[in-house]
């Protein structure tokens, strides 16, 4: 920023200037060259890092989607309109559908009492700790059950996420 200022200071002064020398001209203009290239190769670094960063973030992203699916711990994760945007195998058995197709569908169809549901997400939007509260299930063709349903924000996101454990039968 300094080497620009400096260059600026020396453009204006030469602007300035009845007549103007051609070589301070020049001289200013291969100065203004060599910042360019300094802040493009500047530029080219931060990008290549920025690349490093993103590749790292995606990696650690898959790690932590493979642990999810090995744990036998029913866990889905929404957004903040309950719809969902990841369920591990343990959940998709519980509810009745395949992990790959449950992405996108509301979390509310396989809960009984809808309106519930609807109150549970808005108590979510201002709850500080995690809410453990029990519901009744009713996943795609199959009987319904009883199940502890515990909802906690998702410190990782930006825009609201909630991740939701899912355990049968395990009312308190």
């Amino acid at each position: 920023m300094q080497a620009l200022a400096r260059l600026r200071a020396r453009a204006v002064r030469l602007r300035g200037r009845p007549c103007p020398d051609s070589r301070d001209a020049l001289e200013v203009l291969d100065d203004a060259l060599e910042l360019t290239d300094t802040i493009r190769d500047d530029c080219a670094r931060l990008q290549q890092r920025c690349t490093e960063l993103e590749r790292r973030v995606r990696d650690q992203e898959s790690a932590f989607t493979a642990l999810l699916e090995r744990l036998p711990l029913a866990l889905v994760s929404t957004d903040g309109s309950g719809r969902i945007v990841h369920a591990n195998r343990a959940a998709a058995k519980l509810l009745g559908r395949s992990a790959p197709h449950l992405p996108e569908t509301l979390l509310l169809h396989f809960f009984e009492d809808r309106e519930a549901f609807s109150l549970l997400l808005e108590r979510m939007r201002s709850a500080p700790d995690p809410i453990e509260i029990a519901m009744r299930l009713r996943p795609r063709e199959r009987a319904p059950f009883d199940a502890l349903v515990t909802v906690t924000e998702d410190p990782r996101c930006l825009e609201p996420r909630w991740v939701w454990s899912i355990e049968r039968g395990a009312l308190r």
